[in-house]
């Protein structure tokens, strides 16, 4: 996978670094013209935005297994100062001040970068030469937009379901620094939703939706087709759009489309329940996922009884995976499959890199294939119904089925969350998105919407507006 990545990026050198020439600063209308004088400038430029989308200040790290699955309460480490201490959901506090600041310049940051690639996807849509080109790196771009709005909608913004008025972003559409004023919340999501739409239509019928996975490098150079169109698991593909489309639709209480879309996916049969667990990541259900360069290193020093993402007390692991209920068959708990065991802790092992696959190293998941079962079971008409979609997941994962009423849906819904995402940061928006009072190892009693919610840098405060 890594030769995919860098082949890309070296071909920009001749212009300027990778790093460099995306950094939102003031540059010259001559070196824009310049680097979108060519289809490769573009190539290049849609490249860049998903490598800042991996720094580990965003999803290589704090929006993934970091930041978000600390506040999910996911790790129990000793030693270093503990994860279940109030002041996590605090906003601000000395615990989440810096995250919030930086994850708030660096995901606007992006968007401009986005921005500006979309601004010269029409101005300059001549250079394009190969076909559905056009299409392809603009309907992705448009999806990112939106997929990077949403985020930030779902960690600054309000509980959506109570308050959706509340004025917490704003939906960045230019490439400026011009100042904007924060907006209502449900204006914020019917422009992703337009968004992501706009990017449904570009993409159907462009999009070559090539999800191979090959074991070992050979398998890999073997593989055939344009190498910036290969391994669309890593990119927002069409699919990544409509599960996303079924992420925000849930998020907006419209179940109608969110069942829809989920059902879309569901029924394109390009994602598949995964049983080997020599897989670890479970390939063939990644529907978008990011690369990070390194990867192993980082691994490395962060997921081992010396780092920070750890369980010191394995009852404490126990209760997330509901062993007292479903034993240790699960694999997503499973000794030597999804978790190393020592007399200092447990670790997981889904991002060591020892042995992974050529077409999975380096990979964090953002969307997976269980997501859209559980949105659907959410938006069952009867527990029932609700039980079969868990099931199917509980099924490919060597646990038995379970049976539920009404006033439990939520609760198996909730532990599957715990169980699925682990090391992927989408428990605490679950949690977020349905106004938990409180939830398995959270130190408050009594979360409120403040808690919740993420604060602004100081200088949004002072403006109540956006200047990235």
């Amino acid at each position: 996978m890594k030769k995919y990545i860098v082949s890309i990026c070296l071909s920009i050198l001749s212009l300027a670094s990778c790093s460099d020439w995306l950094d939102v600063k003031p540059k010259t209308t001559v070196d824009e013209e310049e680097i979108f004088s060519r289809e490769l400038g573009f190539k290049e430029a849609l490249t860049g935005i998903y490598i800042k989308m991996a720094a580990t200040g965003l999803y290589g790290k704090e929006l993934s297994y970091g930041f978000l699955d600390i506040l999910g309460q996911r790790y129990q480490p000793s030693g270093i100062g503990t994860y279940q201490d109030e002041l996590w959901y605090t906003f601000p506090s000395t615990k989440t001040e810096k995250y919030t600041k930086a994850v708030w310049g660096d995901m606007y940051n992006v968007i401009a970068n986005v921005n500006n690639l979309l601004a010269y996807c029409d101005k300059k849509r001549d250079v394009f030469v190969t076909e559905n080109y056009y299409q392809i790196i603009k309907g992705e771009a448009l999806a990112l937009r939106a997929f990077l709005h949403f985020d930030l909608l779902r960690m600054f913004g309000p509980v959506y379901k109570d308050n959706k008025t509340a004025r917490r972003i704003a939906y960045r559409t230019v490439f400026s620094k011009d100042v904007k004023e924060l907006q209502p919340s449900d204006v914020v999501a019917d422009s992703i939703i337009a968004d992501l739409k706009q990017a449904e239509t570009l993409l159907k019928d462009t999009d070559p939706l090539n999800f191979e996975f090959p074991v070992a490098a050979d398998e890999e150079n073997l593989m055939e087709g344009d190498r910036f169109l290969v391994y669309r698991h890593k990119r927002m593909n069409l699919y990544a759009v409509k599960a996303l489309l079924a992420r925000v639709y849930l998020y907006t209480g419209n179940t109608t489309e969110a069942e829809r879309y989920a059902r879309e996916v569901i029924d394109s049969k390009l994602f598949n329940f995964v049983g080997n667990t020599a897989d670890l990541l479970r390939s063939r259900e990644i529907i978008f996922s990011v690369y990070i360069d390194d990867f192993d290193q980082q691994v490395e020093n962060e997921f081992s009884t010396n780092g920070s993402y750890y369980v010191s007390d394995i009852e404490f692991l126990n209760e997330i995976f509901d062993v007292a209920n479903d034993g240790t068959n699960d694999f997503r708990i499973r000794a030597g499959v999804s978790f190393d065991y020592s007399t200092y802790g447990v670790t997981l092992r889904k991002y060591k890199q020892t042995n992974m696959w050529a077409s999975t190293e380096g990979t964090i998941v953002l969307i997976r294939l269980a997501e859209m079962y559980y949105i659907l079971a959410e938006c069952a008409a009867d527990a029932s119904t609700a039980a079969g979609y868990l099931n199917k997941v509980r099924e490919a994962r060597g646990v038995d089925a379970v049976t539920f009423a009404e006033d439990k849906r939520l609760n198996e819904i909730e532990k599957e969350y715990r169980k699925e995402f682990y090391g992927e940061g989408q428990l605490f928006f679950f949690y977020k998105r349905l106004a938990y009072p409180t939830f398995l190892h959270c130190p408050l009693q009594e979360m409120t919407e403040k808690n919740y919610m993420f604060s602004w840098p100081d200088n949004e405060v002072l403006f109540g507006k956006t200047n990235e």
